[in-house]
């Protein structure tokens, strides 16, 4: 008797010993497949679209429109008071202004008002060396032993450069006309805390540029934030066509800033309906990893038909399949240019204004200064017809017409008061 029930109690374990191993991941649950192959048999969770009402910054801004203040008094261009007798002008001022509102000041100013080097004794082209040299990857702590000024002079330099650089990207980026946006998060973390911190990016596939850039924590509060600012900056009317990794926080983000309000009758009364967008699309790159490898790809279409974000993504000149692949491209470049993200380093910031100010200022430098092998080059003059002009983010995207340097970049005065022809 007793060995029937051992040769029974044999069989059992026989048959739930599959069920166990593929329940540890012992045992694969699908057949090999390639690295990068998709697989789009899987079905996916349905998500529900969320409204502007559950972004925070949506509401501060509809409460704020609600208190109307007084408006400011208009700066009247100098050219107007100004007397027509005296020597003619030789500095060119158009497009700036006297933040005084009386408009007879009588007193002068140095030209490095307004610009990242108000009040600096160290000569500018010796900042912009260094500050290029931290915008390529040198560390701070190495930057001090080969350029010889002392680390906190250099952190003061770099956080009133990220300062300068964040109005200038404000400034120069607006009514933007995007056509295709990549969404994506990088991990990094601070030397004084253990707390995760992530870099938010969104990236132009077209132009090569970052339109947004924040810097906090993995949740949904960092998406609203991301998005919100993405829609300031965007031209009226324009609806890129989204793609990002498989967090779905982006798509409850999207889903509550792209659409419009309508008025429906509800049991007798009207009742505004958050309509999202009919001709958004958005779909998501879903990787899975197991024991630090890539085992599986999976293509989800949010919102939108996969038809539609092919033929979308020929008509702009690319292969029309879904991918992540610039943003990828450019979190490996952000690392090698902030020395503070490179992987397994001892050059961490220490507080987290600091890494932004860093950021903003690698941002301006990669938008302004250096050349992007990915864009076409332009042909000099007829005199020049076998050379080719480097060409950067912000030329091509038609915020400049030409390559700045890092110099130009410090020394651009931004008025605190919206600009006023001369």
């Amino acid at each position: 008797m007793s060995l029937h029930v051992f040769v029974y109690l044999l069989m059992v374990c026989l048959l739930l010993s599959p069920a166990l191993l593929w329940r540890l991941d012992w045992l694969p649950r699908q057949p090999s497949h390639s690295r990068g192959g998709a697989i789009h048999s899987l079905t996916q969770r349905l998500l529900k679209p969320r409204t502007p009402l559950d972004c925070p910054a949506c509401r501060l801004s509809c409460a704020h429109s609600s208190v109307v203040g007084p408006a400011p008094l208009p700066v009247r261009p100098w050219r107007e008071v100004k007397s027509r007798r005296g020597a003619p002008k030789r500095v060119n001022t158009e497009g700036f202004a006297c933040p005084n509102h009386q408009w007879a000041c009588h007193t002068t100013f140095t030209s490095r008002r307004n610009t990242a080097l108000y009040r600096l004794k160290t000569p500018s082209q010796q900042i912009a060396r260094v500050l290029s040299a931290l915008a390529e990857g040198l560390d701070p702590s190495a930057a001090e032993r080969v350029f010889g000024y002392r680390q906190a002079t250099i952190t003061t330099w770099l956080s009133r450069a990220g300062e300068h650089a964040q109005i200038l990207h404000e400034r120069s980026f607006r009514h933007l006309w995007l056509p295709h946006l990549q969404l994506a998060e990088l991990r990094t973390r601070l030397r004084s805390s253990k707390q995760v911190l992530w870099l938010w990016l969104a990236i132009d596939p077209c132009t090569k540029i970052l339109p947004v850039l924040q810097l906090g924590p993995r949740t949904q509060h960092m998406a609203h934030l991301l998005i919100h600012s993405l829609q300031q900056l965007l031209a009226p009317g324009c609806l890129p066509l989204f793609t990002s990794d498989g967090l779905n926080v982006y798509f409850y983000a999207l889903t509550a800033h792209f659409g419009t309000w309508r008025q429906e009758k509800r049991r007798g009364r009207n009742v505004r309906r958050w309509q999202v967008a009919a001709n958004l699309i958005y779909g998501q790159v879903k990787k899975c990893y197991r024991r630090r490898k890539l085992v599986r790809v999976t293509h989800v279409m949010r919102l939108g038909t996969e038809t539609a974000l092919q033929v979308a993504l020929q008509h702009l000149g690319f292969s029309g399949r879904l991918n992540t692949a610039f943003i990828e491209r450019v979190n490996l470049t952000v690392r090698h240019g902030v020395a503070a993200l490179a992987r397994r380093t001892w050059a961490t910031s220490q507080q987290s204004p600091h890494l932004l100010s860093h950021l903003e200022w690698w941002r301006a430098y990669y938008h302004f200064v250096r050349p992007h092998a990915a864009l076409p080059r332009e042909r000099g003059g007829k005199m020049m017809a076998q050379r080719y002009r480097q060409r950067t983010p912000a030329m091509a995207a038609g915020r400049t017409s030409r390559r700045w340097t890092a110099q130009e970049v410090l020394c651009y005065p931004l008025s605190p008061v919206p600009c006023v022809l001369m």
